[in-house]
């Protein structure tokens, strides 16, 4: 089997202007989402998601609220055919300097470890220079989608996607 690692927020679905989805209201899936997903499905892939959420630590939401949404987020994502083997999620804010929040690798490598890849076949597809640096940090190959609501510049990343079809098939090809 086939993993591809993803953020959520800005790469699967939109991240809104408050960077917060605290409400299934906000959840917003982009346009080539299922597409890109069904893509990997087809290409014997499945996906886990590797997410930072400060609104848990802000106390906009609990984990409770986070795990109902994410689910939402699932089930909106199940058309897709796709399997989403598990979530990684760090609760911490920015000033509580966490080991897991990315861009500290400590998800991506729980990743590994848990599921026992190898990190030079594995990348990690995000819309943040904090995604890109997780994954060099892990010893993953990165993708940076320009789907963020303000810009991003991550020359380090191993390619640079207009969405996430595009990176999905890179990801699938190389």
């Amino acid at each position: 089997m086939n993993v591809i690692l993803l953020d959520r927020d800005g790469t699967v679905i939109f991240d809104p202007e408050d960077e917060r989805v605290d409400r299934e209201d906000k959840i917003k899936l982009f346009p080539d989402s299922i597409e890109a997903l069904k893509y990997l499905a087809n290409h014997d892939f499945a996906v886990i998601l590797i997410s930072n959420q400060a609104g848990i630590a802000e106390g906009r939401i609990n984990r409770g609220d986070f795990d109902r949404i994410n689910n939402k987020v699932l089930e909106m994502l199940e058309p897709s055919g796709i399997k989403i083997l598990k979530t990684y999620v760090c609760p911490h804010s920015p000033e509580d300097k966490c080991e897991c929040r990315k861009p500290k690798p400590t998800m991506i490598l729980d990743t590994i470890k848990e599921f026992n890849l190898d990190p030079k076949n594995l990348y990690m597809v995000g819309d943040r220079e904090s995604d890109i640096n997780a994954g060099i940090n892990a010893g993953v190959k990165t993708i940076l989608v320009k789907t963020a609501n303000v810009p991003v510049i991550a020359d380090q990343a191993d390619y640079t996607a207009p969405n996430l079809l595009d990176a999905v098939k890179y990801a699938t090809e190389h």
